[in-house]
């Protein structure tokens, strides 16, 4: 009996595949930054990693497929870098930086209530933009796209894991997400 061939995944397929990474990652930001809110000591171990994980995972491999290969293909069918929606994609992407840092600078100083506002803010911000990416851009490309021009992008995004090391980036968070949702269910468990 012959075994089934498997498919390689597409470039939107990959990308919506981060966007549940990521926003696993921000399920968490967003429950420590309501417990920091009402009160709780800000974990300088999870605001240190959250920052390194946007730096590393979100923006330096993921933005990197969106704005290095995506939106450039995009441009081939009509779309424009300075026009909606991928002007505004753009426009996020450098706010996010700037809460990033923010968070960071917070966790510098032990400044837990800066943190969980520039925290909170972020979090906004990510939901908003990847329902955007995923209702409006995905779905374009996956309507405009060729095969070809689908493969490119996929080859492309080789290219960006290999030269952001990104494999071992993604599984370290990966592991890292693991951890810290098992930190904060068992805090959870203590004060039940």
């Amino acid at each position: 009996m012959n075994s089934p061939v498997a498919r390689a995944m597409t470039a939107t397929e990959i990308l919506r595949n981060e966007h549940a990474v990521i926003l696993e990652a921000v399920g968490l930001l967003e429950l420590h930054a309501g417990d920091v809110r009402e009160g709780a000591t800000l974990d300088g171990g999870f605001a240190r990693w959250i920052v390194q994980f946007i730096r590393e995972f979100a923006d330096g491999t993921h933005y990197a497929k969106e704005q290095g290969v995506l939106f450039g293909l995009l441009a081939a069918h009509g779309f424009s870098v300075d026009l909606e929606p991928l002007a505004g994609l753009l426009a996020e992407h450098a706010a996010s930086r700037r809460l990033c840092d923010a968070m960071e600078a917070a966790q510098g100083a032990r400044d837990g209530q800066a943190f969980a506002l520039a925290a909170q803010q972020f979090c906004g911000l990510l939901r908003r933009h990847i329902r955007t990416e995923e209702e409006v851009v995905f779905s374009a490309a996956e309507r405009l796209l060729t095969p070809a021009e689908d493969i490119k992008a996929v080859q492309a995004f080789g290219r960006v894991v290999h030269e952001h090391d990104g494999v071992v980036i993604r599984q370290r968070h990966l592991a890292a997400i693991e951890h810290w949702q098992g930190a904060f269910e068992a805090a959870l468990l203590v004060e039940a």
